[in-house]
């Protein structure tokens, strides 16, 4: 996996590698507190157990997402020559208290203090992703970012994998799902154990100021951001993380129109992108970019729409297409990101990639909730998510022509 903190050893000509003690205690502590959002499979069926709107039930499910696209530029710029020890030990402990309060303020009319619930759980998260981010993309080697971003993101899959699965369990002797949200809190625990063995790592800033390297400044970020060159790619991101969002958030109340199991669709899918990734991931870069991606996108669009559509039989196999093209679209996005950009800006710019997903996890509740208010029912909703991820395919075979248009001028002008 992607060797972190490794500047000292590379200096000495050590060989690079993508296993070390210390990604493993960040994976795992990233896997403790990415259960906190996976948990929230169930969040809008408790929203309608406790009869709000589905106007408000997109709010509410957006409000999150809301207050990390807000702050992550902010913690970005202010973390980057920082020690992230305290950030991520006041993430950590500000989220388990938000879940814990949710059994407190369940009832119809507690929206606002629900509101509140979801808005601090956004700036937490805010907090700990930047550090997360900014460490990781700091160190991963070259010529190894997708595999790199592959096998990480495994921190938030696996606990979509086992999450919505325990919790379905769990459910039928609890008060509420707000009880289930309860309980997550408990992993705060092990999280921070991990967190006090990384402590020396963590209070190391990961930028420092030097005559070589410049004052991470607030216009600095946005010149880096502005003239990226990546627009088409980070749109491209934004319209399949949109997609996830929806599939996410919306499978269970698709569930109960046709008849399967949530539990089957997130075992099923995040265990195919564990598969890909873990047998697959050293291939990833050498993947030709342009081509598998709008490739991914026509499989991901038919599966949703398979499984809004299709029989009953043909839920897990469209499943598996569906995680199928998840595991391969998502890193080769990401080291597009990574590979086209310099030393300087390649933590800026992964964190705005990480501001589309922000912005889906945003907007794609919002989409969802207006789709139902519409009376096109949660059919509409994944017909809604095939049309995004088909966007996300055209973006980046917009980025290859405007690539290619830039190649061609640059030809013309040296001849």
């Amino acid at each position: 996996m992607i060797r972190l903190f490794q500047g000292r050893h590379h200096a000495h000509g050590e060989r690079q590698t993508l296993f070390t003690r210390d990604f493993i205690l960040l994976f795992c502590m990233s896997m403790c507190c990415n259960s906190y959002l996976a948990v929230f499979y169930c969040f809008e069926q408790w929203l309608d157990s406790i009869h709000v709107s589905p106007s408000w039930r997109g709010i509410l499910l957006s409000a999150l997402f809301t207050m990390v696209l807000l702050l992550r530029p902010v913690f970005s710029v202010l973390l980057l020559s920082r020690s992230k020890l305290i950030p991520i030990i006041l993430g950590i402990c500000i989220s388990s208290c938000m879940l814990l309060a949710y059994p407190l303020v369940s009832g119809s009319g507690s929206v606002y203090w629900i509101l509140l619930l979801r808005m601090g759980q956004g700036t937490s998260l805010a907090l700990y992703s930047c550090c997360v981010v900014s460490l990781l993309v700091s160190c991963i080697p070259k010529g190894q970012s997708a595999q790199g971003f592959a096998l990480f993101s495994l921190t938030s899959l696996l606990p979509y994998s086992i999450i919505p699965s325990v919790g379905e369990r769990l459910l039928p002797h609890l008060n509420s799902e707000a009880d289930l949200f309860a309980l997550m809190a408990a992993l705060a625990i092990p999280a921070l154990c991990m967190v006090i063995a990384l402590a020396p790592k963590l209070r190391r800033p990961e930028l420092t100021t030097t005559a070589s390297q410049p004052r991470a400044t607030p216009r600095a970020a946005l010149y880096a951001m502005t003239h990226s060159g990546l627009g088409c790619i980070y749109m491209a991101c934004l319209c399949f993380s949109i997609m996830t969002v929806l599939a996410i958030y919306f499978i269970k109340g698709l569930c109960g129109v046709t008849g399967a199991m949530p539990s089957w669709f997130f075992m099923t899918y995040t265990t195919t992108i564990i598969l890909v990734r873990l047998f697959g991931s050293h291939r990833l870069d050498t993947l030709p970019r342009y081509k598998v991606v709008p490739l991914c996108a026509v499989v991901l669009a038919c599966s949703v729409l398979g499984l809004a559509w299709g029989p009953v039989w043909a839920f897990i196999p469209l499943t598996v297409f569906y995680g199928l093209g998840l595991g391969l679209l998502y890193p080769l996005l990401a080291s597009a990101v990574y590979n086209r950009s310099t030393e300087e800006t390649r933590a800026i710019n992964s964190n705005v990639m990480m501001l589309t997903f922000d912005a889906s996890g945003m907007l794609g509740p919002l989409i969802g909730g207006t789709v139902i208010s519409a009376g096109l029912g949660y059919r509409g909703v994944f017909t809604t998510a095939a049309i995004m991820v088909l966007c996300s395919g055209a973006f980046t075979l917009l980025d290859r022509l405007r690539l290619a248009r830039q190649t061609r001028s640059g030809e013309e002008e040296g001849f």
